[in-house]
């Protein structure tokens, strides 16, 4: 299919994958800016949000609705996407958002509120110079002071290999005709021939070597998109700070929440180092070599004036938190980019208690019975430290949850109102976190049937056989009845017992 005139080298004869990114949420994004020790502009309660290369407007509509006291716009030159946005908005009852169907550079022409948050996720990468320009232009005239920019892109030195191998398979598709997945597919095999033949480029570029054989299982939609538009850039750090500071915009953090704390993510010998490093941009752009980062999850603030102790304690205290995951399921371990960590059950386990029984904020926290032994220093590191690790979230305020949770709910039916065509994930909205909730698919399958443990898992065991799908315990395919039985009941227990009540205190389910 030729090429539309309008696509100004981005894929569009090819539907993107609808997908669901919690890092554009604006609760994560405020505690982002916490952690980066600014002050921000307030979004508890009026704010306006664009999101910028929305795609089909997934996490742009969950969004609205889990923050109704927002307005959300959702912006796309993609018709097809923006026709998906506005009817998957019609029917989750969303009334604060609307979707633009505009170029970047319509979007400078048209006449716009101020906002408090710009978002843009992995758009950066697929774009040309031109259009980069036009959304710094954009966000330099309508981006208020103290506002947040979310920014994702695919980095070096990370990718430093993969960049060949993507000029090859686009190169190769160009020669083809047929449709774009047929030609992604030929341009696949074609770079899976060449390594096998004994390309030295494969030998020498192990990271290019292990992304092509990961791209024969990878959707073809999702593949088309990632690496077959005309414009694919790769960019270090300090090319994107430099570039967003022509907007006023300085760099705070990253919703990688575990990237925020560097005794996580260096050893001590490359701490040292990145510490030599006075200059911010240049500092954040050497700790990407430490860790050879192939993706960034940058957020900015614009004008990002410094907060005072005092004010940071009050931001903290009336900050609220809730737990990211069962209670069960929170660890206190975890592999990070400095090695293996074991936080200390007596000091951070205190935080996880308090949070199973309600979402707190932290100066509530501090007067829970599980946590009287822990002071205010001691606080703060547990809660952090759980944040980092992933067990714990940034929650929205208490007040106006019941308005939020009948926004949601309504967002929430029209997604459960769709069968779940396979094993892909479900996204369910919190009212209490703000974002969306991964459902997999046979818990989705469990809220359809019996709400029994016994009766539930034969229930599964039936539409699993019906629909010819398959379930895979870690890597493996479970085989034979038996087994699959033996993994069902083991996980009916575990969604009656420990994830409804989770989903429900999250305001997921009723």
């Amino acid at each position: 299919m030729p090429e539309q005139s309008w696509a100004e080298g981005y894929v569009v004869d090819v539907d993107y994958t609808q997908g669901y990114y919690r890092d554009l949420a604006p609760a994560l994004l405020r505690f982002v800016t916490l952690l980066g020790g600014v002050r921000a502009a307030e979004i508890e309660a009026d704010f306006t949000y664009y999101e910028l290369g929305c795609g089909h407007g997934f996490s742009a509509a969950l969004h609205a609705a889990a923050n109704p006291a927002g307005r959300f716009i959702g912006v796309d030159f993609n018709p097809t996407h923006i026709q998906n946005a506005q009817l998957l908005a019609r029917d989750a009852g969303i009334g604060n958002i609307r979707f633009l169907e505009k170029s970047f550079a319509e979007l400078l022409e048209t006449d716009l509120p101020e906002a408090e948050i710009i978002g843009l996720h992995g758009v950066w990468t697929w774009i040309g110079d031109e259009q980069r320009r036009q959304i710094v232009e954009f966000i330099r005239r309508r981006l208020k002071p103290g506002g947040i920019v979310y920014l994702s892109y695919n980095c070096l030195p990370g990718l430093a290999q993969v960049a060949p191998l993507q000029r090859l398979l686009a190169e190769h598709a160009a020669l083809g005709v047929g449709e774009r997945i047929e030609q992604v597919r030929r341009s696949i095999a074609f770079a899976a021939r060449l390594e096998q033949s004994g390309a030295l480029y494969f030998g020498a570029s192990p990271v290019a070597k292990a992304r092509l054989a990961r791209l024969g299982t990878q959707d073809p939609h999702y593949v088309a998109h990632e690496y077959y538009n005309a414009n694919w850039s790769l960019y270090y750090h300090a090319d994107v700070a430099r570039a967003l500071g022509e907007a006023k915009l300085n760099f705070v953090g990253s919703t990688a929440l575990l990237d925020n704390f560097e005794q996580f993510v260096l050893k001590p010998e490359m701490a040292k180092l990145v510490a030599e490093v006075k200059d911010r941009t240049v500092a954040e752009t050497v700790k990407d070599f430490a860790r050879n980062q192939v993706f960034r999850k940058d957020v900015f603030v614009r004008g990002a004036p410094q907060a005072t102790p005092a004010e940071l304690d009050t931001m903290l205290g009336r900050t609220r938190f809730a737990l990211a995951r069962p209670r069960s399921r929170c660890t206190l371990k975890g592999a990070t980019p400095a090695g293996q960590v074991t936080l200390n059950e007596e000091a951070y386990a205190p935080v996880l208690d308090a949070l199973a029984r309600a979402p707190m904020t932290f100066e509530e926290l501090g007067r829970a019975p599980e946590t009287r032994k822990l002071d205010h220093k001691q606080l703060r590191q547990a809660v952090f430290g759980m944040a980092a690790l992933g067990n714990v979230l940034p929650a929205l305020p208490a007040a106006g949850e019941e308005a939020r949770r009948a926004a949601t709910a309504r967002f929430n039916k029209a997604v459960l109102s769709k069968p779940a065509s396979g094993p892909a994930d479900s996204v369910l909205a919190s009212p209490v976190l703000g974002l969306g909730m991964f459902v997999n698919f046979i818990d989705r399958i469990f809220l359809d049937g019996p709400q029994g443990e016994p009766e539930a898992a034969d229930y599964v065991q039936a539409v699993m056989a019906k629909r010819g799908l398959k379930l895979a315990k870690g890597e493996k395919a479970v085989e034979g009845e038996s087994e699959l039985r033996t993994v069902l009941t083991e996980r009916a227990r575990f969604f009656f017992t420990e994830l409804l009540p989770f989903y429900r205190q999250l305001g997921v389910l009723d």
